[in-house]
């Protein structure tokens, strides 16, 4: 079943590909414990020690002694060896990282013990729980303990928070929960302990990989949002049946194909978990609602009074405007029984301060009518981070002003990986995942907004015109599904595209070659869940 339900332990919301420098802060560890006195040893570069060197290493220093902290959000992508101690068998691998250049452990040498320190300090201080992520690859016998450490005392003393006795498996994300430790400045490392070897007229293969390591917010613990599901509010997050991934119809796009594939999923009891369509695939959408009850319908008109717009008039007053919009899209909205109507489509330039009366507005008038918004509609990368709080207003009427019984009114983001050979699932925190960045900012300010539905209305991999292989577009589901499984407010996400190429984007791709491989991937991922 999928992490995003109550089973699932937290909401990861940011990943920075930067990592920013600073001077311990003045504070004391949870619990009230000082820190312990700190007598760093300038270093500037990862040091290689010995096999038999278990000593841990000073952590890392500026220039004038102060010791380095590293401030979440943190990631360490091991381009380089760059404030890391290792010893033992642990080597920088240029060729075998998940993405490029990662840490690899040889195997072969039987009886040892390998470490591989990170020499900075790391404030977990914060209102927000954590969790550490990386990538992991082995194949180690049930010999080998493969750990985590930390240190609360600056490396005098190490705590065990996590093992695996033994890995065997292709590359992998692994998580560790941190909770325990939130507010304390620690350190890490990764130790490995070989045993004995086990079949001596053989040579000992083997060995253990690590890649793309990140220190993540967490908002929710389980027992938070236990609690909050028990105030019989608004549920969180779709059903545990439904798929993350949905479709992106453009008008051309073949009925027989999405229904057919819409009909497998629910007939496998795991239904089509959205379907997003645009002016002319109307009877695309009403087929599927028919085959598949539980798929949420999502339309979008691309014609309004004015012709095709997708955006609003911002010379008009908010309210006005609000009222004029609805009415120009009425006629064409009737044509769908939708779940939900995307309200406009990428219109960065808007004022956000016009835009959260505009939306409320529209809110109010759609719930009047018995009809749910999806609202924003953000490009990749729009709008600024810092300024995405400022639309507290419009989730907040969201929770207050339920479009119908038992559903809210709800929001859409675009993600793509913009990069031409670049899949979403792998395009880092400020394209397909910038949305954890977004609810940073603004869960802290109003927690419940968790409760507000979020459909991705597009994402694709690269910039939504290279052509990737049905087994590239495959992958990236699977891994940005399993990624968004941490984001209970994600509902679900359409997969940019299902159509011929409009005449005026000629380079669109089409995805429709591609559904049957789509439904085993989705059936295989479900079933083994």
């Amino acid at each position: 079943m999928r992490l995003r339900l109550l089973s699932s332990l937290f909401i990861l919301l940011a990943v920075a590909a930067a990592i920013t420098l600073a001077h311990l802060p003045a504070a004391t560890a949870q619990g009230d414990t000082p820190v312990a006195a700190l007598t760093p040893t300038p270093v500037v570069m990862a040091m290689p020690g010995p096999v038999d060197n278990l000593l841990p290493p000073a952590p890392l220093a500026n220039l004038d002694g102060s010791p380095v902290v590293m401030h979440l959000p943190f990631a360490d992508t091991f381009t380089s060896e760059q404030g890391w101690f290792y010893g033992g068998q642990w080597r920088l691998d240029a060729q075998s990282g998940y993405d490029g250049t990662g840490w690899f452990l040889d195997g072969a040498l039987r009886s040892t013990t390998s470490m591989l320190t990170y020499l900075p300090y790391i404030d977990l201080t914060g209102i927000f729980s954590t969790q550490l992520t990386y990538r992991q690859k082995g194949t180690l016998p049930e010999t080998d303990l493969i750990a985590v450490d930390i240190s609360l005392d600056g490396g005098t003393t190490w705590i065990m928070i996590d093992q695996q006795i033994g890995v065997e498996q292709d590359w992998a994300m692994h998580a560790v929960d941190l909770t325990e430790y939130r507010g304390q400045v620690i350190r890490l490392r990764f130790r490995v302990s070989t045993g004995q070897q086990l079949v001596f007229d053989q040579p000992q293969t083997g060995g253990y990989w690590i890649d793309d390591l990140h220190i993540q917010y967490a908002t929710f613990s389980l027992a938070m949002m236990v609690e909050a599901e028990a105030e019989e509010a608004a549920p969180i997050g779709p059903p545990a049946s439904v798929t993350e991934m949905g479709l992106h119809l453009i008008v051309g796009a073949q009925k027989s194909p999405v229904v057919d594939l819409a009909t497998r999923l629910a007939d496998a009891g795991h239904p089509l978990g959205t379907v997003k369509g645009t002016s002319g695939t109307e009877d695309i959408l009403n087929a599927v609602q028919a085959v598949s009850p539980q798929t949420t319908i999502v339309y979008r008109s691309l014609i309004n009074g004015d012709g095709r717009q997708d955006c609003p008039n911002v010379w008009h007053a908010p309210d006005i405007e609000a009222q004029r919009w609805l009415d120009e899209l009425a006629p064409y909205w009737a044509r769908v029984d939708a779940d939900y109507y995307e309200l406009m489509n990428e219109c960065n330039t808007i004022p956000l301060d016009w835009l959260v009366t505009f939306s409320t507005e529209a809110m109010r008038i759609a719930g009047e009518r018995g009809q749910c918004l999806l609202l924003f509609s953000f490009t990749t990368g729009q709008p600024e981070v810092a300024a995405y709080a400022q639309l507290a207003p419009v989730y907040q009427y969201a929770l207050d002003h339920p479009c119908q019984p038992g559903r809210m009114h709800g929001i859409a983001l675009h993600a793509y990986g913009v990069e031409p050979n670049t899949l979403v699932s792998e395009s880092g925190i400020y394209l397909g995942l910038r949305h954890r960045l977004f609810y940073t900012s603004l869960l802290a300010q109003l927690p419940d907004a968790i409760r507000v539905p979020v459909y991705l209305t597009e994402v694709g991999p690269g910039n939504g015109r290279q052509q990737f292989s049905c087994e590239d577009i495959a992958r990236d589901v699977v891994q940005y599904t399993q990624e968004l499984a941490f984001d209970s407010y994600i509902w679900g996400f359409h997969l940019w595209n299902v159509g011929p190429p409009e005449p005026q984007a000629e380079d669109w791709v089409d995805l429709t070659p591609c559904l049957p491989l789509l439904g085993d991937t989705l059936l295989s991922y479900y079933g083994a869940q």
